[in-house]
């Protein structure tokens, strides 16, 4: 009971969810007896849970919203736990047959923090142990292990030829032949971590850092072509609108759409309380943005 499981994103295992406290307390009750504690009376919360996967672990925490397990309980079956919470996507006490586990991918040490889909079925997860590891799906096996970083790999995005692009705590941005698993060439501009990447319509890379910049990369020699500043705070997220333009998120609860002609902002989005995560262009070219706040938009 004295050591306590850190706060892990298991992606493939585990997702980030919003659950309701009293719901969770049932299914650990169901499960583990009677060792739930519900600290606040806060529902509908975000939280993400790491299964109980190491024997000398005891204990384990829902991070930051005030509801926790406590007391000594057996470790979960990852299987099991994972359909737990599939149980709870679904809200029912059935387990759906489209949300059956298919795989789980052990082989990291720290937490998994970026994933990208290769040109070839493959995967790719950036983790905290500041490496990179390239997954055959069809058997879970690692095919490669990519190190060549000091901190930890917060993005990932592929290339048009195939390549690999990795951004990392240390602020340096690889680009990686996923044939021999070499670094073909590493760009340096930035003042803070990589925190994302995208790949633009002409092949450029764009970069957007905890610098609080987006930086468009031509990856022809490795320059900066352009750098684009008008965020107050580090730059999360970025995704590529379909008509070319940029779209950044940033810890300044904003959302910036970017004219990559000439760098210029054509429209800031502002109807968040915290820090804008994620973005994804949907099919109807509309934006999908996940903010800290627990809320997700849509914007015309």
């Amino acid at each position: 009971m004295k050591k306590i499981c850190g706060f892990i994103f298991l992606f493939l295992a585990i997702e980030i969810l919003d659950f309701d406290c009293k719901q969770l307390e049932g299914y650990f009750t169901k499960y583990n007896g009677n060792n739930f504690n519900q600290i606040d009376k806060i529902n509908q919360f975000k939280c993400a849970m790491e299964c109980l996967k190491l024997e000398t672990c005891k204990m384990a925490i829902i991070n930051d919203k005030m509801c926790s397990i406590r007391h000594e309980i057996v470790p979960f079956n990852s299987i099991e736990m994972d359909y737990i919470l599939i149980k709870e996507i679904n809200n029912s006490l059935r387990l759906d047959s489209n949300f059956t586990l298919k795989m789980t991918l052990k082989n990291h040490s720290d937490w998994v923090i970026s994933l990208a889909v290769l040109q070839n079925g493959d995967l790719a997860s950036g983790s905290g142990d500041s490496s990179i590891k390239i997954w055959n799906l069809e058997d879970g096996t690692v095919k490669m292990t990519l190190k060549n970083y000091s901190g930890p790999v917060w993005s990932l995005a592929v290339l048009q030829n195939g390549d690999l692009a990795s951004g990392s705590w240390d602020s340096s941005i690889k680009i990686w032949n996923l044939e021999d698993g070499t670094v073909k060439m590493t760009l340096k501009n930035h003042s803070g971590p990589v925190r994302s990447l995208a790949v633009l319509q002409n092949g450029d890379l764009a970069s957007g850092s905890g610098d609080s910049s987006i930086k468009i990369w031509n990856l022809e020699d490795g320059t900066v072509k352009m750098t684009l500043k008008n965020h107050s705070g580090p730059v999360r997220s970025l995704a590529v609108l379909q008509n070319g333009d940029l779209a950044s998120g940033s810890w300044d609860s904003s959302i910036k759409i970017w004219n990559l002609e000439d760098g210029t902002v054509k429209m800031t989005l502002k109807n968040y309380s915290g820090p804008v995560w994620s973005l994804a262009v949907l099919q109807n070219g509309d934006l999908a943005s996940g903010s800290w706040d627990s809320s997700i938009k849509i914007w015309n």
